[in-house]
């Protein structure tokens, strides 16, 4: 399903890249409804912004719509950011499982939209909203577990049975989970894991060839294809007009 968003409006904007956490301002263009692995926060920079479901359209001032939900923003300009689940920020904003977007408060919005182009003071915004101003006593397994999986991501990670061993589970008992605990299937998640990997390497200056090699895909076709995917446009048409920075450090 393809939904025209601005009748040929390019993307272009700053992007703002960190392990786990990503941001956007810009302008937003056309893609098609899509689903990614990563929670995301669309908020209007003037007014209300709307965003396309299956279930039909909503508009508020900020929308928050969980990991796996197909949808499509709509709007000139906008701030996105996305979540990964297994951050203390995606943990805080949805309990897994999750398939209902949100409306988020005015002031909520209004704060974040204050500190977009500031990667630590967004994040700072995020952290007391959620009340995780002091370091998050994420559970010690699901912390092993995200560690692993994102070493080595671009060569595969660390296999089911290995995640398993340290999440001291079952392989099949490990697999039901990390479902509970993330709301996504573990394939989903690695998958995202890439393309966050391939996103940096692009950030740095790559092509879409080095960017899927980096990122353990099997070439530049695969890449798009999984781009299209989770973003509902090809990567071409989106990083043309967009400066990706990876510079910014994950705050603690």
């Amino acid at each position: 399903m393809r939904v025209s968003l601005m009748r040929g409006q390019h993307w272009s904007g700053n992007a703002l890249l960190s392990p786990g956490f990503g941001v956007f301002r810009g302008a937003i263009g056309d893609s098609a409804l899509h689903a990614h692995y990563a929670h995301q926060l669309v908020i209007s920079l003037h007014g209300e912004i709307g965003v396309a479901f299956p279930t039909g359209p909503l508009r508020a001032p900020g929308i928050a719509i969980p990991a796996g939900l197909p949808h499509c923003v709509c709007a000139d300009e906008a701030l996105l950011l996305y979540l990964d689940p297994l951050t203390p920020e995606g943990t805080a904003l949805f309990q897994a499982p999750a398939d209902t977007p949100m409306l988020l408060a005015d002031d909520l919005c209004s704060r974040l939209v204050a500190a977009a182009d500031q990667g630590q003071a967004l994040r700072s915004v995020l952290r007391q909203a959620f009340g995780l101003s002091r370091p998050s006593l994420q559970d010690a397994r699901m912390s092993a577990v995200a560690g692993a999986l994102r070493a080595g991501i671009a060569d595969g990670g660390a296999s089911r049975l290995q995640l398993a061993e340290l999440a001291k589970l079952s392989p099949d008992r490990f697999s039901h989970w990390f479902v509970e605990q993330t709301g996504l299937p573990l394939r989903s998640y690695r998958k995202w894991l890439r393309l966050e990997l391939a996103l940096h390497r692009l950030a740095q200056r790559g092509n879409l060839t080095d960017a899927a090699h980096a990122a353990g895909f099997a070439d530049s076709a695969h890449l798009s294809r999984t781009f299209r995917e989770m973003f509902g446009l090809n990567p071409a048409a989106l990083l043309r007009g967009i400066v990706l920075d990876s510079s910014f450090v994950q705050a603690i």
